[in-house]
């Protein structure tokens, strides 16, 4: 069976990378991995898993969650046309190595990491740089946290602490939500009432490693990130005890204050004495201090667990449709994985790998799991969420329905783009004329339980930029159904170009009766059919 087949997929190094370009390995035996542990799930819980997903179906999801945007019309016929049995497997291995990749798993990356901050063009340009020079995961944490940031391949990583750094709450809660998979929020003012897991202690011991974080300069310019010497972070227990918080990451690990270290660099033993106030600038003017940051770091690159389990699970989710564990910021004792074994695995897996993410996302789009259609088998039971036995809907997100749509209704030319250096430029050009569309938020979020807005409803039956690329224009998708004579070739150029497939026989004789119908004015005819294939349920959910 394909998702078993283990392959190699070597990937060529990137002229002027400066991390060599390691290839992604071994997809097949961590797919077949996956298979086998959740086959188990299934067999135990009499589960029936839906059938696989057809070829047209797998490939717009493939190229939807790795590039960003459906395929193109050429892409789908041929892909449809082609008879070679490890197909998809190619197809994976096209889109790992094409530009578009990178920059939409930095995209993917920017959200996941920066949350309601996304979207600031020095980070999300700093992933893709680093996405496309194969970076490990484990590298890239230790940018954002450490830098150094006037470092040429760091420029940018500062911004998850330049956008919190007046907030030691966000600080703590955001690091432990995106990177440790651990939502300690709930613990600041009282033990967590429902989870024994996290408590003061948890949420204080992890606000300590960045209580010495503070807003330092560039120069004559504000806007650095400095650390100085040890603060205490002082709380009040639900019993009204003042108390003084250690050093404490999520595994109960107590850490001891970093020692000093001398004007020379060497690292010295010091009494640090607890600095509850004063002027962080004249204490910064101090013998610089190891940073409590790297401490935290190297603690959680030690106790792995949760560091490696957090980013599986989060990939999990984006691949699939759901984590594994659910919410993928609850990670906790009372919100066990849903398939046992598989998120440890898969921990381990990555970080006994280097933290290779190519490698990760190819195994898992590999996998049975993520190549199983959207409806059960027929007769059976609609399995539960938790069970993976069916392919979840997913909404498209707003740059994907964007760029999709931009795509579609284009001019046809996007394969024209052959060499790698071009093909980015083609998808940073189509991101240039939506960047309004998403950027004005005129397209709905996705979320757990999708539901289209009234908005959302509004601007794409009447917005201005709407009607203007399905009005007939150049060689734009429009025009150059207009212009054909025949048909059915209009009706199957139409279909396939927006939803990927090609139409069912009662589907077509529909359209073309319709079409016909009017034939008076048939660029409108034209514009109104793209018009409903754009706004179907099918054009805007990833299924």
């Amino acid at each position: 069976m394909l998702y078993s087949f283990c392959f190699l997929l070597f990937i060529p190094p990137i002229q002027g990378a400066t991390i060599p370009c390691p290839p992604v390995a071994e997809a097949g035996q961590i797919a077949a991995k996956i298979d086998d542990l959740v086959a188990r799930h299934w067999q135990a819980n009499k589960v029936k898993p839906a059938a696989l997903v057809d070829d047209a179906a797998f490939l717009r999801r493939l190229t939807l969650d790795l590039a960003g945007r459906i395929p193109t019309h050429a892409e789908a016929v041929g892909f449809a046309q082609d008879r070679a049995p490890d197909k998809r497997l190619q197809a994976v291995r096209r889109l790992l190595t094409s530009p578009e990749y990178s920059l939409n798993i930095g995209r993917v990356l920017d959200e996941m990491i920066q949350g309601k901050f996304a979207g600031a063009p020095e980070f999300l340009e700093y992933l893709r740089a680093v996405l496309a020079q194969h970076k490990p995961w484990d590298q890239i944490f230790r940018d954002v946290m450490l830098g150094p940031w006037d470092a040429r391949d760091r420029k940018g990583a500062e911004a998850f602490l330049t956008r919190r750094l007046k907030s030691l709450d966000d600080l703590t809660t955001d690091t432990a939500r995106v990177f440790f998979g651990v939502n300690v929020s709930c613990a600041k003012c009282h033990n967590h009432p429902l989870v024994p897991d996290w408590t003061q202690d948890h949420y204080y011991g992890m606000a300590s490693f960045f209580a010495a974080t503070y807003e330092g300069s560039k120069g004559k310019k504000k806007g650095g990130i400095d650390e100085k010497a040890a603060t205490d972070v002082m709380f009040v227990t639900t019993r009204g005890e003042r108390r003084t918080a250690k050093m404490m990451f999520l595994s109960n690990r107590v850490l001891d204050e970093p020692a000093a270290r001398t004007a020379t660099g060497k690292q010295q033993a010091t009494d640090h004495g607890a600095l509850t106030s004063g002027n962080p600038k004249k204490q910064a003017k101090e013998p610089p201090w190891s940073s409590r940051r790297e401490l935290l770091v190297r603690t959680a690159l030690e106790e792995k667990a949760f560091f490696s389990r957090a980013l599986a699970n989060r990939l999990w989710a984006y691949f699939i449709g759901r984590g594994l564990v659910q919410p993928v910021d609850q990670m906790h004792s009372a919100n066990p994985p849903a398939i046992p074994g598989l998120l440890e695995w898969l921990g381990d897996d990555l970080a006994a790998h280097g933290y290779n993410i190519d490698r990760l996302v190819a195994g898992l789009v590999l996998s049975r799991e993520y190549q199983l259609a959207s409806v059960p088998m027929a007769g059976s039971e609609e399995p539960g969420e938790r069970d993976f036995a069916v392919a979840q809907l997913r909404a498209l997100t707003p740059q994907q329905l964007a760029n999709s749509f931009a795509l579609a209704t284009g001019d046809g030319t996007f394969d024209q783009a052959n060499a790698a250096a071009a093909r980015g430029r083609r998808y940073r050009d189509l991101e240039a004329q939506t960047s309004g569309l998403v950027k004005l938020d005129l397209l709905d979020p996705r979320t757990d339980h999708f539901q289209s807005s009234m908005g959302e409803a509004l601007f794409m039956s009447n917005g201005p930029d709407i009607q203007r690329r399905l009005a007939p224009s150049g060689k734009n998708l429009v025009a150059r159904l207009a212009a054909m004579t025949d048909t059915a070739r209009l009706v199957d150029t139409a279909v396939w170009t927006i939803l990927s497939r090609a139409p069912e026989a009662e589907e077509r004789a529909y359209l073309m009766r319709w079409v016909d119908e009017h034939k008076q004015s048939r660029a409108r005819a034209c514009g109104e059919l793209a018009w409903a294939l754009l706004t179907s349920a099918e054009f805007r959910f990833n299924h």
